[in-house]
């Protein structure tokens, strides 16, 4: 009894660790990824921590290369605007102008039922209302309502250094315009955090190291 509930000690320490390495993100707010690891820990974890016949280490091991797995996934999309694009999935606009995008709708695979529910957890009740509704990669719906008074859509065209290509789709913008518009600022892309077209179609932004943590 004692040395089972050691095991279940250690291999709580365990997991706590690697999940707390995982970042503070909520767990409705998960990429897809994240998620399968989590659930693959939890059930790594449980059979040494109630079985005598089998090893803890054969629990660790396989969390551990799971951590390890998820740092590498977590550098290449860090890395990449294409390659999160493929592991995390991108936003799709699902209604704009009060109206349906139909073609978005069926590609997501979502009913009525399943837009509405949503929408009301936004406080949102009738379609005609919603000026501009995405679909998040994780599946969240964010809504901007007609009385928001919010005329376009403010997104990021530049993250992290790079051009958001999904997102200057969304806002029907070419990279030359990109690119003219930080020339005109006199900046560098590689040198923007986040870059943004906000609701007025300003372009704001902030610089890399602009801000210190100290």
């Amino acid at each position: 009894m004692l040395i089972v509930f050691f095991r279940a000690l250690i291999l709580y320490a365990i997991v706590f660790l690697v999940i707390r390495l995982m970042g503070k993100r909520e767990l409705s707010k998960v990429q897809p990824f994240e998620l399968a690891i989590i659930i693959l820990i939890a059930d790594l974890a449980s059979a040494p921590m109630s079985s005598r016949g089998i090893s803890i280490f054969d629990g660790i091991i396989p969390i551990v290369t799971l951590l390890i797995a998820y740092i590498i996934f977590t550098l290449i999309i860090q890395s990449s605007n294409k390659a999160q694009d493929v592991v995390c999935g991108t936003i799709s606009p699902i209604i704009k102008d009060g109206k349906i995008l139909e073609d978005e709708f069926k590609r997501l695979q979502y009913t009525i039922p399943d837009l509405m529910s949503q929408l009301r957890e936004c406080n949102v009740f009738k379609i005609q209302d919603v000026k501009f509704a995405i679909v998040e990669t994780n599946g969240n719906l964010s809504v901007i309502k007609y009385s928001d008074n919010i005329n376009n859509l403010p997104l990021n065209i530049i993250e992290d250094g790079k051009i958001s290509e999904i997102n200057i789709k969304i806002l029907n913008i070419t990279e030359e315009e990109v690119n003219k518009i930080v020339k005109k600022e006199k900046l560098n892309i590689e040198d923007i955090l986040v870059g943004t077209i906000d609701d007025n179609k300003k372009f704001i932004y902030q610089l890399k190291q602009e801000v210190s943590s100290k």
